[in-house]
């Protein structure tokens, strides 16, 4: 939970901050930002598919992936650890191959 707005009411105020605080001290916040870093990945490749014409190769946490169904959170939220980390691992080298193979994607937008 976000602790960003500080011109909530004080009731509210520390709600929030006592909300986030037991995320954090329960390793649910590093959970949460691991699933959406995973997303990220996910998004960016579908987003750079689109782009390329589907002329990429596709990460391996994308098989299967039913885009117009779930979401890409939701998709990840399928996943086995092994596999988000693997994502995750896979996301930058799977971008600099993707960078170096189509170079027109860099001022694609």
């Amino acid at each position: 939970m976000a602790v960003e707005k500080m011109e909530l009411l004080p009731g509210l105020r520390r709600q929030v901050t006592m909300d986030a605080l037991a995320e954090l001290a329960q390793g649910g916040l590093a959970e949460r930002l691991r699933l959406e870093a995973a997303a990220r990945v996910l998004g960016t490749a579908r987003h750079a598919l689109e782009l390329a014409d589907g002329e990429l190769p596709v990460p391996e946490a994308m098989v299967g992936w039913e885009r117009g169904l779930v979401t890409a959170r939701e998709h990840v939220e399928t996943l086995t650890p092994r596999q988000i980390d693997r994502l995750i691992e896979e996301g930058p080298r799977w971008a600099a191959a993707v960078l170096r193979s189509q170079p027109a994607l860099r001022w694609a937008a």
